[in-house]
């Protein structure tokens, strides 16, 4: 004789039904795809700062080394001069010259387009007694810019002079540059840089 058990025991064997399976798994894919758009939001937060940090420092390492180019140079050389609303300026850069006492050294700066990076950066090109050494001080330029001014008259008010000679009433010169950093395809992290420094050794 054949008997069929309908036991509480018999019934704990019975496995999910494709109803319940279908809901676990949807379950379980709303709570990963949380978890894993937490983890990217936290990732590309970290990545930014980090980038931001490492700006931060690369300009203050630039602004450094330019200023005390600049108020050591005897003379300066503007390269591709241009005028704007009463203002003389730069996009390429400049040539500095020292005095002899430095031997024969010239220090340029110079903004220009980097096809291998695809990005713009400002090189210093040192010569000094016929050796050269080339250094990027900054990279991912966005917006780049050197004004000039003359010497600040009695109201304190820096102007700019005739665009032809430059070269010889420029005594304060205005450095403006922002910088972009991409974070996972976004360009969403950037510096901002602009201070003014006075050429001291120029007559």
């Amino acid at each position: 004789m054949i008997t069929t058990s309908t036991s509480a025991s018999a019934m704990k064997l019975r496995g999910f039904t494709l109803v319940e399976l279908m809901i676990s798994m949807g379950i379980s894919m709303i709570a990963l795809a949380s978890i894993t758009g937490t983890f990217m939001a936290f990732a590309k937060s970290s990545v930014s700062v980090g980038e931001y940090v490492a700006m931060s420092q690369e300009s203050r390492m630039t602004l450094e080394i330019f200023s005390r180019d600049v108020r050591s140079a005897e003379s300066l050389q503007v390269l591709g001069a241009e005028s704007a609303d009463g203002v003389v300026y730069t996009e390429q850069g400049i040539i500095l010259t020292f005095p002899s006492y430095h031997g024969d050294r010239t220090v340029k700066y110079r903004h220009r387009y980097v096809p291998a990076d695809d990005e713009f950066a400002l090189f210093r090109v040192e010569t000094d007694e016929g050796t050269t050494t080339r250094t990027k001080l900054l990279s991912g330029i966005r917006v780049f810019k050197m004004q000039f001014f003359q010497t600040p008259g009695d109201d304190f008010a820096s102007v700019s002079g005739p665009l032809a000679s430059v070269d010889t009433w420029a005594k304060s010169l205005q450095l403006d540059t922002e910088l972009v950093r991409t974070v996972m395809a976004i360009d969403n992290t950037d510096y901002i840089i602009s201070a003014r420094f006075m050429m001291r050794n120029t007559n």
